[in-house]
């Protein structure tokens, strides 16, 4: 039997570990095949390094947070990162829609395209591709050539978009259990922590102010600052989502049917023989 299997198409490397990685470490840890997806090569997301070096260590600890949370396979489109703006859209869909339709996902990860206050284009155009690519992979008339490799139309099941605020937040995935692993794989993205924490050390110094526990960070272990920040992140979402005293969560916007949910659930019957996930 085919193992079922969830897809996350993650702008930059340490995107999925920071917005989903607790959900992603449950997936694999109740038996699904989990796909990550690194679209941008990351090559200037550090502090200090060249470019060359920046690409080689951000890929390295790509594989090593993908190996806490369980990942079974990295694709990488190697686009150059924050360039997505100048690239075409309908490129970067082709490129989804045939990952869609040969790895067969019943779930796909991604940042929401209709999520507020995000200013990194990087994120809005994955996003907006993705989000075409789901209605544009059932279509037998769209990027033919992809048939000729023995691929056919096939549509994801379900739809987990995260981002910095959604408005319209669902669901709140209580991921108690594997926070842990979260703090570890975010961990693991060292170069583009140490780069996120001096971004917020840049606009802190305009300020006048310092945070003492970011300046040890960033020589020092990371650890202390990223779990007081995932864990109280988390927790509000247990609030949030009343999941019970104490639990923490990862937040999405979970789409499956839409306002045709409730009809479905009422006029469908099991497919016969059919794997259920």
């Amino acid at each position: 039997m085919v193992m079922a299997s969830v897809m996350v198409v993650s702008p930059h490397a340490d995107d999925a570990a920071l917005f989903c990685g607790a959900t992603l470490a449950k997936f694999a840890h109740e038996g699904w095949r989990v796909v990550l997806v690194r679209v941008t090569d990351d090559s200037k997301d550090s502090i200090g390094l060249t470019v060359e070096e920046t690409t080689r260590k951000n890929t390295e600890e790509l594989h090593a947070a993908a190996k806490v949370l369980g990942v079974a396979e990295i694709i990488e489109l190697n686009y150059e990162t924050d360039c997505l703006a100048d690239v075409s859209e309908v490129a970067l869909r082709e490129r989804i829609v045939y990952l869609f339709r040969k790895h067969r996902p019943y779930a796909v990860f991604t940042f929401d395209p209709f999520g507020t206050h995000e200013g990194n284009m990087d994120h809005i155009r994955v996003a907006q591709a993705v989000e075409e690519a789901f209605w544009v992979s059932c279509f037998d008339k769209h990027y033919p050539e992809h048939f000729q490799e023995g691929l056919a139309p096939f549509s994801v099941c379900e739809r987990w978009y995260y981002g910095r605020h959604l408005p319209e937040a669902n669901h709140g995935e209580d991921v108690s259990e594997f926070i842990e692993k979260k703090v570890d794989a975010v961990c693991a993205h060292r170069e583009m922590m140490r780069n996120t924490i001096n971004q917020v050390r840049l606009q802190l110094h305009t300020w006048g102010r310092r945070v003492p526990l970011l300046d040890e960070s960033m020589e020092g272990d990371l650890h202390p600052l990223l779990t007081l920040v995932i864990k109280e992140q988390a927790k509000a979402v247990g609030n949030a989502f009343n999941l019970g005293e104490g639990r923490m969560g990862e937040t999405f916007r979970l789409e499956r049917f839409g306002s045709l949910e409730g009809l479905l659930n009422a006029l469908s019957e099991p497919i016969s023989g059919a794997d259920k996930p």
